[in-house]
């Protein structure tokens, strides 16, 4: 695939075929040569009178090699390999199962990523499961009974479940670890313009199904989650953690 930035649509003209016609100008190809065009960014362009989007392209064509020969642009290049890499697994056997304190995003993508990888990981969350959660922040924002363990900010999901899902960090990560999130949001049902928009975001209402279906993703892969369940202390012996106390009461080895 070839790379081609700042490739300038008006809005009012924003579709496939006119995108292709930009994309055969610039590389000065006829557009039967193209075979398919993949947005990798997006943005607006508004300093001017018209408004544009100005993409960044991943482009298949016939004779590719040939059509990089002659290029002379900063602008177009040869699609880079851009995959996030798990770490390499060590040699020790691990006994028990990682625990997770916390469902929000790092603990469920860290939770998704050990389950793929089949490590069975546990999740402990204080607050309650998203169609719970739900009832229980609606009943606080009418009547005003506030659940000092599941609200705006504790709970499956975390506090951006309810702020509409906005996906605006990692911008510059080399390790492309903002683009697996981002694909398995795409996978779980997240729209796929999410990939390539300069200020993607979900919207609050498909965000929760979208957390939803991670989750039971999560449980088919192999992982565990407890809801309703606080962390309230850590066992040490030995200098080593040996085990963690649930509740005041169960324990996780």
């Amino acid at each position: 695939m070839i790379r081609l930035r700042q490739i300038k649509v008006a809005y009012y003209n924003d579709d496939l075929d006119n995108l292709k016609e930009k994309i055969s100008k610039k590389l000065k190809v006829s557009k039967d040569k193209i075979i398919e065009v993949k947005p990798h960014k997006k943005s607006i362009d508004a300093r001017n009178d018209t408004l544009y989007y100005v993409y960044e392209v991943d482009v298949t064509l016939t004779l590719e090699e040939r059509i990089l020969k002659n290029v002379k642009s900063n602008d177009i290049f040869k699609t880079p390999i851009e995959v996030y890499q798990m770490p390499k697994p060590g040699n020790l056997k691990i006994n028990y199962s990682p625990v997770i304190v916390g469902s929000g995003p790092a603990g469920l993508f860290s939770a998704y990523l050990l389950a793929e990888a089949g490590f069975n990981p546990i999740i402990i969350e204080r607050g309650e499961k998203i169609s719970d959660r739900v009832k229980t922040v609606d009943k606080l924002f009418k009547e005003g009974v506030l659940n000092p363990n599941s609200n705006v900010q504790f709970g499956e999901g975390g506090a951006g479940t309810f702020s509409d899902g906005k996906l605006n960090t990692l911008v510059k990560d080399k390790a492309f670890r903002k683009k697996k999130i981002l694909e398995i949001l795409v996978s779980n049902g997240a729209p796929k313009e999410i990939l390539y928009e300069y200020k993607p975001h979900i919207g609050t209402d498909l965000l929760r199904k979208v957390m939803t279906n991670i989750r039971n993703k999560i449980i088919e892969m192999g992982g565990v989650i407890y809801y309703k369940c606080l962390l309230t202390d850590i066992i040490i012996e030995d200098g080593k953690v040996v085990k963690i106390e649930l509740n005041h009461k169960k324990f996780i080895p």
